[in-house]
């Protein structure tokens, strides 16, 4: 297994926690391949970026990006004000007007994998039709 990043406690908000969920998924062996999604623990230059690229366009909000999904600017982030262990997924649009990044969300990293893999399996399935 290759090493994943994990950003360090002193970038992250105070009390916030990784989901046990997040920290096993990307412990395994392999990664799924979840196209149109990839996952920032695989790349440490562009997590690095993009939570600093995050908080720099929305101040205050706490995104803590996980992954990203190809050929756009939109990724799913844990919200760092939640303090449960679970947190929150939330959708996010980088460069969009303050007020308008927030694309939804789903209640934790559990269901946001879930949804993935839906999503990924129909994503696979259309583009073979071509």
């Amino acid at each position: 297994m290759s090493e994943r990043y994990l950003y360090p406690e002193s970038v992250l908000p105070a009390g916030f926690l990784f989901s046990k969920d997040y920290l096993d998924f990307i412990s395994q062996e392999s990664i799924p391949d979840l196209e149109p999604w990839w996952f920032l623990c695989e790349f440490k230059d562009d997590a690095e970026y993009w939570l600093n690229e995050l908080a720099r366009q929305y101040p205050g909000l706490h995104f803590i990006p996980f992954a990203k999904l190809e050929d756009s600017d939109d990724f799913a982030c844990f919200d760092g004000g939640d303090h449960t262990g679970d947190p929150i997924v939330i959708y996010v649009h980088a460069f969009a007007s303050q007020g308008w990044e927030v694309r939804g969300g789903v209640m934790n990293f559990s269901e946001w994998l879930k949804k993935t893999y839906e999503e990924s399996a129909r994503y696979k399935s259309e583009r073979a039709e071509y």
